[in-house]
């Protein structure tokens, strides 16, 4: 579910200026905490609501989750102005200082909206500091609010993940990188990707229309990027069942132990899930989940991305998977996400490349 969002607050307490984003200094702290301000009160009446928006476990396979929290009252939001990710939570009609400042960071016109249902979710980037997600929550009663956070659980936690990417993609573009494979790659194919230091090309057939890239840092960990291409405008294989099919016939062929007498196959016994998402601009079936050699010696998690490029007039398969025994996994799964994401496509003679 998608929800209109307000950006910009009309009035907001503690001294916001309008000094220019360049000279703000950076938030600090981790990507995956979110300081929640709100009452203790508020916060029992929430804490199942905050817990399926933010808490819900994803499996690599230990349950792991995205964000961590910590709840302060008003009273020390000032300590905690500069963190990285900051929740303020409390409905309009609130009688205590919650209430009060909620009422007051919103203009009447806003608070009208929240009064009728209309709006309930305010997001601001870089609000007090660089790099910072401040995201208001609110709505007419407690019960609203709470209703609104059970019914958009998902799109509460993407305020926060997608700035996370967009953190990580930014400071990925920053590192020093393997230009010439990248240059290789879209000359050769008319595809790249941000490629930093330590990638290689582990294989590259024109027979089978796939690259497959790897890269151990730390040496105790694998991450594969495997990009497929057909030309074809048969949008009609964009499917689950072509996703699924294709990841397990590339990956037997290409994933494989060195006496050949295993492969890597999809888990379908455990959390495979499809959404259709928009990736980059496109529309694309992901498929994440598990993946596993034939012989159950070894798994991970992983996740794909299925979808056509007008331009090129081709259907791209590209997939990313991790090996990290001893890991924690969820980093390393979003940085292989986030090299996707840096995907950029040639485009014909006469226009401009895709990305």
């Amino acid at each position: 579910m998608t929800i209109r969002i307000s950006v910009v607050l009309a009035a907001l307490l503690l001294g916001v200026t309008s000094c220019g984003l360049d000279t703000k200094p950076e938030a600090i702290g981790e990507n995956d905490v979110i300081t929640i301000i709100a009452d203790s009160s508020d916060y029992e009446d929430l804490a199942d609501v905050i817990e399926n928006s933010f808490g819900q476990p994803f499996f690599t396979p230990q349950p792991e989750t995205w964000f961590t929290w910590q709840r302060y009252d008003l009273a020390e939001l000032l300590n905690h102005k500069r963190d990285r990710n900051i929740l303020i939570v409390a409905p309009l009609d609130a009688t205590g200082r919650m209430g009060e400042y909620m009422r007051t960071a919103l203009d009447s016109s806003v608070r009208e909206l929240v009064n009728k249902g209309e709006e309930h979710v305010f997001v601001k980037r870089d609000l007090w500091y660089r790099g910072q997600t401040v995201v208001h929550l609110t709505g007419k009663s407690m019960q609203d609010l709470r209703d609104f956070m059970a019914a958009n659980a998902q799109q509460l936690e993407y305020y926060f993940k997608q700035a996370w990417d967009e953190r990580e993609l930014a400071r990925l573009r920053n590192l020093p990188r393997e230009n010439d494979i990248e240059e290789k790659l879209l000359d050769e194919h008319g595809f790249s990707f941000t490629l930093i230091k330590s990638w290689f090309i582990a294989k590259d057939s024109s027979e089978i229309n796939t690259v497959l890239l790897r890269r151990q840092a730390p040496k105790e960990t694998e991450r594969w990027l495997m990009v497929h291409w057909i030309d074809t405008t048969n949008t009609a294989l964009l499917t689950n069942e072509f996703a699924f099919e294709t990841r397990n016939r590339l990956t037997e062929g290409l994933y494989r132990t060195y006496d050949d007498a295993a492969w890597v196959v999809i888990d379908t016994a455990n959390f495979l899930q499809y959404d259709e998402v928009n990736f980059l601009n496109r529309f694309a079936i992901r498929m994440k989940g598990l993946w596993r050699m034939s012989d159950y010696s070894m798994g991970g998690p992983f996740i794909s991305y299925l979808f056509y490029d007008e331009a090129q007039k081709r259907i791209y398969f590209i997939e990313g998977s991790i090996f990290a025994p001893r890991y924690e996994k969820k980093k390393l799964i979003q940085d292989i996400d986030m090299v996707m994401k840096s995907m950029r496509t040639a485009a014909p003679k006469g226009t401009q490349a895709s990305s």
